[in-house]
């Protein structure tokens, strides 16, 4: 997995905590603890358009007297499953709280 909020990658099972269920679910960086999760209207269109594609097709298959429905139906549900998961990604839900640095002397070098 990739962190959207420090940019590192990390296993699934170096998570060490999470919080949430089903499609909410956040789970948290082990780098930059940020919570992490996913759009949960994303998800759901590309689970809709993963069954509703698979059914049009094999409904089409066995009754050929529909399939000039039941084509352009899966052809968009797969469509819809191709998009909604290009778009699907982790999310920073909360960020870390990040310490102010004081680099006064370090610009007072440079200037």
């Amino acid at each position: 997995m990739l962190c959207t909020h420090c940019s590192k990658t990390f296993a699934a099972d170096g998570v060490k905590n999470q919080r949430g269920r089903g499609l909410n679910a956040q789970i948290q960086c082990p780098h930059c603890s940020a919570w992490l999760g996913r759009n949960p209207i994303l998800t759901r269109m590309k689970m809709v358009g993963f069954y509703l594609g698979c059914a049009a097709l094999a409904y089409g298959y066995f009754s050929p007297s529909l399939r000039h429905i039941t084509t352009p139906v899966a052809i968009f549900a797969i469509m819809a499953l191709l998009v909604s998961h290009m778009m699907d990604h982790l999310k920073v839900i909360e960020a870390p709280d990040v310490e102010p640095v004081d680099d006064s002397e370090h610009r007072k070098k440079y200037r």
